[in-house]
């Protein structure tokens, strides 16, 4: 479960953003501030994680280099509804045998399909969505996206509307994350935005 993460993303014209602050901690301490929670999968898809530290790591290199051997053995990528749906179907199965705390956002890019969000969460339920978020900041993030988000969005309107997302988070939350890591997906591939001190509110 990703309480304490901050994971929010959202598609738009051409592309998929994703952000997730940088603490690492655990309990009552923070060991980092630096932890980068979003995960390149291939060269057109992001994962977002939140959760357990250990689960965090262990679950999406598990679901990479399988994915990267379906590659070699095939000769061609899944999909991101594809890839979603393997996630989805791998966590269903260790539900009862020994399921993982991780939640995840995965964002994609796709020639035939365009920009592509997926929220899988840690019982392995699975929305393709617009926007979205996992953790606390959730809470305080989605009525923001509901009221701003808007299809066809630029590069320059999705980073603002992040922007709003971070400094909401920052207004309201008691948990300081100071830091911050946007990535973006496009026909292009994946590639970091900004890393680093969250702006102040616009």
């Amino acid at each position: 479960m990703s309480g304490m993460d901050a994971l929010i993303a959202f598609t738009g014209e051409g592309y998929s953003m994703v952000c997730a602050d940088q603490n690492a901690a655990r309990s009552i301490m923070v060991f980092q501030q630096e932890e980068d929670k979003i995960m390149q999968i291939d060269s057109h898809k992001l994962l977002a994680l939140g959760g357990d530290a250990a689960d965090t790591v262990q679950e999406p290199e598990f679901f990479q280099k399988n994915m990267n051997l379906y590659a070699l053995k095939y000769g061609n990528k899944l999909t991101t509804h594809a890839a979603a749906n393997y996630m989805r179907g791998e966590k269903s199965a260790k539900l009862r045998k020994g399921m993982t705390q991780v939640d995840m956002l995965l964002c994609g890019y796709d020639d035939d399909v365009g920009p592509s969000l997926y929220f899988i969460d840690y019982l392995a339920s699975m929305q393709k969505l617009d926007k979205g978020a996992h953790g606390y900041a959730g809470f305080f993030v989605n009525s923001l996206l509901d009221a701003h988000w808007k299809p066809g969005m630029t590069l320059d309107e999705g980073l603002k509307l992040m922007d709003m997302c971070i400094a909401e988070i920052g207004k309201r939350f008691m948990v300081s994350m100071p830091n911050y890591l946007i990535k973006v997906v496009d026909k292009d591939g994946c590639r970091v935005l900004r890393s680093g001190k969250a702006p102040s509110a616009p």
